[in-house]
């Protein structure tokens, strides 16, 4: 397991340029501006662990215009190919029709010092739609990449999670998803949890992640994860 590092060298002018991005005030033609800082007890992806066991920290600016939206993203992260930061750039339309909400995205994601000759840069397709039925929330997720990093060519994400109200300022959430890479599955993971927004601005989610895939390394093994966030 590496060295404990939160704010690697190369994360910091970034960080530092979403934190100033937020002091900016949205243009005229922007309907909405939000600003979001997050720190991880680790930093997980698709039911996987992200940044080695240790803690992460994230940030992230979303201009909106209607239903149409722009996000830039970066979180610290420590993978084996050496990548210490994970740069996300995207945008999005999420309209609602009827009683259907519906997100459809393209993000570019890029892997930051990772060694010269990995694959650190690809690109990722994402829909959501989601609805209520009675006091359960429902969300299905199909996020598609037609040649993902380093040697894993396409790979996809599908998604069901479900959530309830528990409480004015709590709602528990349980997700399945199944990864598959290069047509072939590559592991089931699962979570559970809840988020309690204690403030109107901080958020706390704790939440057990787990594959089931544990023979394949530590990333795949159960774990605990709690994650603390700031909107603006």
């Amino acid at each position: 397991m590496s060295a404990y590092r939160i704010l690697p060298g190369s994360s910091l002018p970034l960080l530092a340029g979403l934190v100033f991005a937020a002091a900016v005030p949205a243009t005229a033609s922007a309907q909405s501006f939000d600003f979001t800082f997050g720190v991880a007890s680790e930093n997980i992806g698709k039911g996987l662990g992200k940044s080695d066991g240790e803690p992460s920290v994230s940030g992230e600016v979303e201009l909106g215009h209607g239903d149409f939206y722009a996000t830039l993203s970066a979180s610290t992260v420590d993978i084996a190919q050496g990548a210490d930061t994970e740069i996300v750039a995207g945008v999005g339309y999420a309209p609602e029709i009827g009683a259907y909400k519906f997100d459809f995205s393209a993000v570019q994601k890029t892997l930051s010092g990772a060694p010269a000759g990995y694959d650190n840069r690809f690109m990722e397709y994402q829909a959501d739609m989601s609805r209520a039925v009675g006091p359960v929330g429902l969300r299905m997720r199909v996020n598609y990449s037609p040649d993902s990093s380093g040697g894993t060519e396409e790979a996809w994400w599908v998604e069901l999670q479900g959530g309830v109200a528990v409480g004015a300022r709590s709602r528990a959430t349980i997700a399945l998803g199944e990864r598959t890479q290069n047509g072939q599955q590559a592991y089931v993971a699962w979570n559970a949890g809840v988020k309690h927004k204690l403030t109107d601005k901080f958020a706390l989610d704790v939440r057990w992640y787990d594959t089931d895939s544990h023979e394949l390394g530590e990333r795949d093994d159960g774990r605990l994860v709690a994650a603390l966030t700031f909107a603006l």
